[in-house]
């Protein structure tokens, strides 16, 4: 059995709650959530329990958030629909604090981080529960890189599981499409002429106004990130190698590349399979989407706080 603790069953906690107690793999699934309004959803979500074979469900259970297997950080203050990610990043700070500062892990859990601003908060969640900063990683811009291959898919012929799209940087305003690493059918997207400057552009807007679209008529994005969570779950049970971007500390070549003088969590190129999470060292940019890389790079350094 696989142990699991979700913190915070908001629309992130839940949705995400609820695809995991649809994995394909056994597990006990443990809720962190204080807030007496949410017990009647969890209620809810605890009435099906019969048809979910090979699940257990928890609720408040600390015992099992010391010795879990993986934990999923999606408690926090939202950010209003319109502001910046990083708008949120002093609240959800001290609420990284009050969580993981000085919590004794009986096991070396995998961590992943979908609390906004992610990139911030990752940096912190590292810091606080001591743990190696490859069991720390953040949705990052795997979501905006599903994001873009939607968005070439509808503005083309191709299926978006044919694409495979790559935003970096930071999980927010100044993330870029990396379009050198994009491939269509296995192939670099430059090489269709198709996919014009002005298509790539034009995908590129709708996957960074996307968020702000979702929140016209939703609470906020929930389905799409809870996919992504789950994805990376499975990944780290999978003996195949799975290539995404996530937020992580950077190493020396990022810092390097990224014109760093320390490691910060931003999104980069990483292999993950039950083996662990590596990055990708192989990965180089070159003239505009490394000054992009950079300035994302730069902002997410000055908004750290240590």
């Amino acid at each position: 059995m696989i142990d699991v603790t979700v913190i915070g069953f908001g629309s992130v906690g839940s949705a995400l709650s609820l695809l995991l107690l649809n994995n394909k793999n056994n597990m006990r699934v443990n809720i962190l959530e204080p807030d007496p309004n949410k017990e009647g959803a969890i209620l809810d979500l605890s009435h099906g329990m019969s048809l979910y074979p090979g699940k257990e469900l928890y609720v408040n259970d600390y015992d099992m958030f010391a010795n879990a297997d993986f934990i999923y950080f999606t408690a926090g203050t939202p950010n209003l629909h319109g502001g910046s990610r990083l708008s949120t990043a002093k609240q959800n700070i001290q609420l990284t604090k009050d969580l993981f500062d000085d919590q004794e892990f009986n096991k070396v859990p995998y961590i992943i981080v979908i609390t906004n601003p992610v990139d911030i908060i990752s940096y912190h969640v590292m810091k606080f529960s001591n743990l190696p900063y490859d069991h720390v990683v953040g949705i990052g811009t795997f979501l905006d890189s599903v994001r873009l291959s939607y968005y070439l898919s509808v503005l083309s012929d191709y299926k978006a599981d044919e694409i495979n799209a790559y935003v970096l940087g930071e999980h927010g305003d100044s993330q870029f499409a990396a379009y050198s690493m994009t491939k269509v059918q296995g192939s670099p997207i430059t090489e269709f002429a198709f996919f014009s400057p002005e298509r790539l552009e034009e995908a590129q807007t709708l996957t960074r106004n996307a968020a702000f679209q979702i929140r016209e008529t939703q609470g906020g994005t929930l389905y799409g990130v809870s996919k992504c969570a789950e994805t990376i779950l499975n990944s780290l049970m999978s003996s195949e190698v799975s290539h995404y971007p996530l937020s992580i500390l950077t190493n020396e070549h990022y810092n390097k590349m990224l014109k760093l003088d320390r490691s910060v969590y931003i999104s980069v190129p990483i292999q993950i399979s039950n083996k662990g999470i590596r990055i990708d060292n192989e990965v180089h940019l070159e003239g505009a989407e490394l000054n992009l890389y950079q300035k994302s790079a730069k902002i997410i350094s000055e908004v750290t706080l240590d």
